[in-house]
């Protein structure tokens, strides 16, 4: 996987896989067990893989299930302070089709992946996005409205400021 820090500060490359329900009001989202907030599933590009294949690669890992992309629809640049690291992640997020047939379409409440209790996931009707914490949260109103085009985010949200962590 593409991340790698140097002390106090980490670098990411990460896809994001956006998979609707069928009426397209719903929106898959999962977190890790012992965090409190909510993201697209997906997770770290490998080295020399592209973002499209690793989104494949991460559904399907998690998941269980082959999914289809549709469209890139966002790349994302974000800077943000979690614990005692700062962040720095470049993100694809990709829309992505699932079968018809697909068991994941029939889920219903919080649910575990195929890698156990280590992830949670839970189909959340897009207007209640932003009654939970999703992160990152920029990316709520793009979840609710899917643009035709590509949209590019830099979104800095640290709080550490850029001298501090430089000593």
């Amino acid at each position: 996987m593409i991340s790698y820090e140097q002390k106090e500060k980490k670098f990411n490359f990460r896809v994001g896989g956006i998979l609707e329900s069928p009426d397209r009001k719903k929106v898959l989202i999962h977190r890790l067990s012992n965090f409190n907030f909510w993201l697209l599933p997906g997770g770290r590009v490998e080295m020399l893989e592209d973002t499209e294949n690793a989104i494949l690669r991460e559904i399907q890992e998690e998941l269980g299930v082959t999914s289809e992309i549709d469209r890139l629809v966002s790349i994302t640049e974000s800077f943000f302070d979690m614990k005692d690291k700062t962040y720095h992640e470049l993100g694809f997020n990709y829309l992505l089709r699932l079968p018809e047939n697909s068991q994941l379409l029939k889920m219903q409440g919080e649910f575990a992946g195929i890698e156990g209790e280590k992830y949670r996931y839970k189909w959340i009707d897009k207007e209640l996005l932003s009654q939970i914490t999703f992160k990152p949260n920029y990316m709520i109103p793009i979840l609710q409205n899917i643009p035709k085009e590509i949209v590019h985010i830099i979104k800095d949200e640290r709080i550490r400021k850029k001298e501090d962590i430089e000593r």
